[in-house]
């Protein structure tokens, strides 16, 4: 960690208001990756706890996950309808300056000192960019980290546009160094997420498929037998084939005994087709088949401990499921370069190699739990440094 920013605890203390750090959260993954360090940021007695929610959190399609945010007790400050309709690069980027006319406005009358955005999505470069224009310090977490898709180039826009960063992994630290960033302003404090999955009560496969149970009024799963986690999203960038993707990838499943949670898309470029393709085909009412629109984070951490295989293009068969050892077969481009355990396989758009990879990953079934991003500690050490760091100029130092 860097040592001049930290430690300012006296100074801190002096102050007559509390650090105000507001947070952004757009969609359920940010927000399991966002929630242990709202919690400490919350408690903490030198901060003071700015939420806005916007995006897929506010529609029905995407599971209405405000209800999470809500039931886990965070009070939100503002609400940001910023979606256009239509899942096109046109509608993405056409959502992106919508939501940076509201943010403009919600920042200007919550006057935050430390804005803080996730990851690497188009709704994060809105957060970032409106934040960076207004001179407000931008706290960026996730940044350095390598994959495909558009999201890269978006997550390595934030870290220009950012004066905090905090990255999740010491090879991203290193990577964000590297592009001119302050090492002072750099901490690798693991990832957020990370304390979600080693807090959760644990759960057996049995329980797990117990209260999976509990989000269908139509089929039940037999709690005696395996499951594969499904998740693919379309990938930006080739949003035109999200389609024809999506079904390489079910009619790989299609023969499986296991199993199947389905977790629907989110709602970038290409998520109408992949969604209508899945819609019409035979897996959609295949019997021990569950499509899924959202699930608690407790729940979803269970999933990925129990499941036989996750099998699809999410992060969280990167990020996550290596806590576990739980066999991961991704698919495609979307996390193309990203660290990963020894817990994942690569296969390309194409039913035989997928339907291979399955079979090979199943039969091998789990892998030695490898901890690579994090210890379980991120949303206290995030929250500790937004408390005692002395802020950085808006105005920033690059080195070239």
């Amino acid at each position: 960690m860097g040592e001049h920013l930290l430690y300012r605890v006296d100074e801190v203390m002096e102050m007559k208001t509390k650090r105000k750090i507001c947070v952004v959260t757009a969609n359920r993954t940010d927000f399991s990756r966002l929630e242990t360090a709202l919690e400490e940021i919350q408690k903490h007695e030198g901060l003071e706890l700015q939420l806005i929610v916007i995006g897929a959190h506010l529609l029905d399609k995407a599971g209405y996950t405000v209800r999470e945010i809500e039931r886990k007790g965070f009070p939100i400050s503002h609400r940001i309808f910023m979606e256009i309709a239509g899942s096109t690069p046109t509608t993405m980027a056409k959502s992106v300056g919508l939501a940076m006319i509201e943010l403009s406005s919600v920042f200007e009358h919550l006057k935050p000192d430390i804005v803080l955005t996730h990851g690497d999505r188009y709704e994060a470069l809105a957060v970032g960019s409106t934040a960076a224009i207004m001179n407000i310090c931008v706290g960026h977490i996730q940044g350095g980290e390598v994959s495909g898709s558009i999201d890269e180039s978006i997550r390595h826009a934030l870290t220009k546009m950012s004066h905090l960063h905090f990255a999740s992994t010491d090879e991203s630290k290193e990577r964000i160094i590297k592009m001119g960033e302050d090492p002072d302003a750099v901490f690798n404090v693991g990832c957020p997420g990370t304390d979600i999955l080693l807090r959760a009560p644990v759960m057996s496969k049995e329980e797990t498929l117990r209260e999976l149970n509990k989000f269908t009024r139509v089929k039940s799963f037999s709690k005696s037998e395996d499951f594969i986690l499904v998740l693919q999203h379309p990938v930006t960038t080739e949003f035109k084939s999200a389609g024809d993707q999506i079904l390489e990838t079910i009619d790989a499943l299609m023969e499986r005994p296991e199993q199947l949670i389905v977790i629907w898309p989110n709602i970038d470029a290409g998520a109408e087709d992949l969604s209508a393709a899945l819609r019409r085909h035979p897996i959609f009412s295949r019997e021990g088949t569950k499509f899924l629109k959202h699930l608690p984070s407790e729940l979803f951490v269970n999933v990925i401990r129990n499941a036989a295989c996750v099998v699809g293009n999410s992060s969280s068969g990167i990020r996550e499921a290596c806590y576990f050892g739980t066999p991961v077969v991704n698919v495609g481009s979307r996390q193309e370069g990203r660290e990963r355990g020894g817990n994942v396989v690569d296969a390309p758009y194409n039913k035989e190699e997928i339907q291979r990879a399955i079979e090979a990953q199943v039969r091998h079934g789990r892998f030695e739990a490898e901890k690579i991003y994090g210890d379980g500690t991120a949303g206290r050490q995030l929250s500790h440094i937004c408390a005692t760091c002395e802020l950085p100029s808006v105005q920033k130092k690059i080195q070239y």
